[in-house]
């Protein structure tokens, strides 16, 4: 599997490539998203149009989808479109909510709405999408799938009180995985699993499955993320190298690296880290020092072992284009740039 991962990222596969059994539903997904925009506010239309707009993978309703069409011979009902679209109006939210709470003023190379207007606008902006969310997951009449969101936002909240609290702390990993399962697989994880749900004659081993993968996908979705906060350029990124760990959010890079330094006795990022960085020069001490070690080399290899673990738990799914799609979706995770 480790080598099918090296050759697969070697031959840089196009996200484009793997998302073409979706495709069309997926460009279908945000023409939707903007007209169901068109008897509201003039002026909101126009901030959640820009943001929509903005680009973006649309990684958790193609998974969505995905699951759906894998597992129903390639039919994806209107339930589970308007599922896709809720997804992506609540990962829109919460990405609005994220750039105010970290003071973010660019994302994907663009102005975010509270740099473009202010925090009031992107607030409001933020909790209009999740209303919008919300109507989507009513129409699709399942109490199930209202029930795996409820607790699915819960988390994601969890996961982000999480994040500030431990600011500046020497993270455990076990706190790591538990803060990227909480704020950024669990969104895969509902509309994975709820694809599942709502197709037909669909036991529980197979929505475990879609959960199993959908949870994997997730965590090392993060990992990959945090080592591309240190790996990426600011224009790639759209985000300033190393960032995160500025802001005293300790990741998997740096865990590794701790543990590397602590061995040897050198104690002197821990002390930065606990500082808090008092100068610039102190946080560029401790970026150097965390790209000096293996830790990015260990993170990625972290990241791989949960996507074997998510391509895994696809054995139990029936072979069709979609569940290859999956499959390289998931060896995709390790070999993106941005």
């Amino acid at each position: 599997m480790l080598n099918h991962i090296k050759q697969f990222s070697e031959e840089q596969i196009k996200l484009s490539d793997i998302l073409e059994p979706v495709n069309s539903e997926l460009i279908l997904l945000e023409k939707r998203l903007i007209e169901d925009l068109a008897d509201n506010n003039p002026l909101l239309i126009k901030i959640v149009q820009y943001v929509i707009q903005a680009g973006g993978k649309r990684l958790r309703p193609a998974i969505s989808f995905l699951f759906a069409k894998a597992l129903n011979k390639g039919y994806l009902s209107a339930n589970h479109f308007k599922l896709g679209q809720a997804l992506e109006l609540i990962h829109t939210a919460t990405l609005v909510h994220d750039d105010i709470i970290d003071e973010t003023e660019t994302r994907r190379n663009r102005s975010t709405i509270n740099k473009k207007w202010d925090n009031k606008t992107g607030i409001i902006a933020g909790d209009f999408l999740l209303s919008k969310s919300l109507i989507k997951l009513a129409a699709v009449k399942n109490y199930s799938v209202i029930e795996i969101f409820a607790n699915i936002m819960s988390k994601v909240c969890e996961g982000e009180i999480q994040q500030k609290f431990l600011s500046y702390q020497l993270t455990s990993f076990d706190q790591y995985i538990e803060k990227s399962e909480r704020k950024t697989a669990n969104l895969f994880i509902a509309g994975a699993e709820c694809a599942a749900i709502l197709t037909p004659a669909v036991d529980n081993l197979i929505v475990k499955a879609a959960r199993d993968y959908a949870l994997n996908f997730g965590i090392a979705f993060q990992i990959i993320d945090d080592i591309l906060n240190f790996t990426s350029t600011e224009a790639e990124a759209g985000k300033p190298v190393g960032i995160d760990l500025k802001d005293g959010i300790i990741t998997a890079p740096v865990i590794f690296a701790l543990e590397e330094y602590e061995k040897q006795g050198d104690f002197t990022l821990s002390k930065l880290i606990k500082q808090e960085f008092q100068s610039e020069e102190d946080f560029k001490t401790a970026l150097n020092l965390v790209l000096q070690t293996n830790g990015i080399e260990k993170s990625k290899e972290l990241a791989k072992h949960y996507i074997n673990l998510a391509n895994k738990s696809l054995d139990v799914i029936e072979n069709s284009p979609y569940k290859q799609a999956l499959k390289d979706l998931a060896l995709y995770v390790i070999s993106r740039k941005c």
